[in-house]
């Protein structure tokens, strides 16, 4: 897949094309629909296919809490998972003040039909464009009809009746509840974290842990106790072997209540120096609410039972694939 950062690129010929339009912030089983939509029409019809991606994404930009712990996926996380699909070519465009100010019906003929010569726009049935989401997809099938590209309208999936979008997925991980966000995005929900210093306490109860520090815009799972596998990362380099961990997200009411943090013990390391290092958590399950403990004696019992549980779901989700 090529990718295109913004239209003004020169390697970015007009062309026909059939063209999805999306933040697809988590490449989730609705948009692996649409991608193979798209890449099965530009097939029949002998043009490219292709894709426009936002960034940022609009969450970050009209959600009232701002754009911290929004995201499903960070732009290179969304490009890793693109890159699995079929498209020739993804167009990340800059969604400033301008690009969201454009009309429907400048978006459509002067970028579309003008800049990109789209012959056919794959979208959903609640897809919008133009400025302040003034076409729904009956308007854009208006404007296709009279710039000259056919628009194909494709019937939701569902899960327990409701239609899966970005919106649902983050409230579930908001909630914990990985599993059911894991059958909507099709894979593990998964985050990365620099490593930075702690204080310790998990090392002196015999659970060394990784204190993760992710970036501010990713979204971080509800406070709880969770299942994991984890590997390290770092810069040019391989990143290491995947591992079981025990991941906490949220206080240590036992130790320190007075702030949240995301600390991850990796099971079976002896020697865990990772400096300058980050950790990818792909999260599994979660196991329990996080709470207080009589003593630290307590908690390191109640640490070893959560350990067995994670081999446990370590090993159920042994042959899923991780990238």
């Amino acid at each position: 897949m090529r990718i295109f950062r913004g239209l003004d690129e020169p390697d970015l010929k007009r062309t026909e094309r059939v063209l999805a339009v999306g933040a697809f912030d988590g490449v989730h089983r609705g948009h692996q629909r649409l991608l193979a939509h798209v890449c099965r029409t530009a097939a029949d019809y002998g043009v490219e296919s292709s894709i426009m991606a936002l960034e940022p994404i609009p969450a970050q930009v009209f959600r009232s809490g701002g754009s911290r712990n929004v995201r499903l996926t960070l732009a290179d996380e969304r490009e890793r998972e693109l890159t699995k699909y079929c498209v020739d070519s993804a167009i990340v465009i800059d969604f400033n003040e301008r690009f969201r100010n454009l009309s429907a019906l400048e978006f459509a003929r002067d970028v579309l039909v003008g800049r990109l010569g789209v012959v056919a726009l794959i979208a959903s049935k609640t897809h919008t464009f133009g400025r302040r989401a003034e076409a729904d997809v009956r308007r854009i099938a208006e404007l296709g009809m009279d710039l000259g590209f056919e628009v194909h309208v494709l019937p939701p999936i569902l899960v327990g009746g409701v239609q899966i979008n970005s919106t649902q997925i983050r409230r579930l991980i908001g909630e914990g509840d990985v599993v059911g966000a894991r059958d909507r995005l099709g894979r593990f929900f998964d985050l990365a974290g620099e490593v930075v210093h702690g204080h310790g306490i998990g090392k002196g109860i015999g659970f060394p842990t990784a204190n993760l520090r992710p970036t501010p815009e990713k979204l971080v799972p509800g406070d709880g106790v969770y299942a994991c596998a984890a590997r390290v990362e770092a810069p040019g380099t391989n990143p290491g072997p995947w591992l079981p961990a025990a991941v906490n997200v949220g206080a240590t009411p036992t130790v320190d209540a007075s702030r949240r943090t995301l600390e991850a013990h990796l099971l079976d390391v002896e020697d865990l120096n990772l400096d300058g290092k980050s950790v990818r958590l792909v999260f599994l399950r979660r196991l329990r609410d996080i709470r207080k403990f009589g003593d630290v004696q307590a908690l390191a019992a109640q640490i070893g039972r959560d350990v067995e549980l994670v081999r446990d779901e370590y090993q159920r989700a042994h042959d899923e694939l991780w990238d």
